[in-house]
């Protein structure tokens, strides 16, 4: 029995060693990863300081790009509007965004010119009425090296529609409203009633 366990064993091990192989060729040079990591930086230099000039440098054409407000975007003009937009739009107007990202390991580039890499945000809104959300994120992009340069190929973006900060508020802002009608349905009913009592009291007299 020992015998035909090792043998398993060894045959397992045979099995996987083309697999294991695979990848360990996909993990990428330091010289990617360090491109990689720099690619990520500046990717959140676009979100924390507005730079949109550099999301122009660092998206590949084309791209396609998936923000927390789950809105996609294929096109840089339609990105930058709707990034522009959050800064003067009438409801949720934003007064600054601040964003960390780390990656949960490192990333798995595959033929030398693919990387895929995930992780997770930690995520300040500043809304121009006072009001501040904290919310944690998660992300997951495919980057491409084209011209010995590492481009963000595809973005997406999450944020925890159970636990959110912002639907917090939301929700407490609607049963502020709802009680608030009910407490002026209320007075305004009891103040009518009085008025109806009031003018028929001389006539009943």
């Amino acid at each position: 029995m020992p015998r035909l366990v090792a043998a398993v064993l060894a045959a397992l091990a045979l099995a996987l060693l083309p697999a294991v192989s695979a990848v360990a060729q996909t993990s990428g040079t330091k010289e990617d990863h360090t491109a990689l990591q720099q690619l990520k930086a500046d990717a959140l230099r676009v979100v924390n300081e507005r730079d949109l000039a550099t999301a122009s440098r660092i998206l590949h054409r084309p791209f396609m790009a998936t923000v927390v407000t789950q809105d996609s975007f294929t096109d840089f003009d339609a990105l930058k509007a709707h990034f522009d937009g959050l800064y003067t739009r009438t409801d949720l107007r934003m007064k600054k965004i601040s964003m960390t990202a780390e990656a949960d390991d490192w990333s798995q580039v595959f033929e030398g010119r693919f990387a895929l890499t995930k992780g997770g945000t930690k995520e300040r809104y500043e809304l121009a009425d006072g009001r501040a959300f904290d919310l944690s994120g998660r992300w997951t992009a495919v980057s491409i090296q084209e011209g010995g340069a590492w481009k963000l190929l595809a973005v997406h973006m999450g944020a925890n529609f159970l636990d959110n900060p912002v639907l917090n508020a939301i929700e407490k802002s609607i049963v502020w409203i709802a009680t608030a009608a009910i407490v002026v349905g209320l007075l305004v009913g009891l103040g009518l009633g009085w008025l109806i009592g009031r003018r028929r009291r001389p006539a009943a007299a």
